[in-house]
């Protein structure tokens, strides 16, 4: 999977001048992941950005304990175009309520679902110069899902207009 990302995004993301995200099953994931993706990227273009506590092995809360001040640090290289750092490797943090325009491509490797899911991929949807999209690389077929409960069949779409229109008849102008 990290030789498959970083392939990507050096053909599609990179050259662009976008960043991207990577989410992955847990804390042991990240520290996995971060050191297959080094193989591949340059170690200063990826970090890994996830809560710590005392029971985490102290060497990763020596390597990517953050308290508040780095972290808002960390995040701003993030955002900063002409930063070396491209690529966050997250868990839980940041899935939610995370902007970073720059941000273009979120690689899916752990599975989300309901509002955990519609807020983490909207973290690429935010406008930035240049940027036309965002684009989501779905590792587990959680879209597989997605798109099955989005397809509606005429029945169901006609049950529903039906159902508004006569609630609109009842409460009236």
């Amino acid at each position: 999977v990290a030789a498959d990302i970083s392939a990507h995004f050096i053909d599609h993301v990179e050259p662009n001048g976008f960043k991207a995200q990577v989410v992955v099953m847990d804390k042991e994931a990240c520290v996995l992941m971060k050191n297959a993706l080094d193989k591949y990227l340059p170690k200063d273009a990826s970090t890994i950005v996830m809560s710590m506590d005392a029971r985490d092995p102290q060497e990763w809360r020596d390597a990517y304990g953050l308290d508040r001040d780095k972290e808002k640090k960390l995040l701003d290289r993030f955002r900063d175009p002409a930063d070396p750092l491209q690529i966050l490797i997250v868990t839980a943090k940041l899935l939610t309520g995370f902007d970073a325009p720059i941000l273009q491509a979120q690689y899916l490797d752990k599975p989300l679902r309901d509002h955990t899911l519609l807020q983490a991929i909207c973290r690429t949807n935010r406008t930035y110069p240049g940027k036309t999209h965002g684009l989501i690389v779905d590792y587990l077929g959680i879209f597989d899902d997605v798109a099955q409960a989005m397809l509606f069949d005429d029945s169901t779409i006609t049950r529903v207009i039906t159902n508004i229109t006569e609630l609109r008849e009842q409460l009236g102008p």
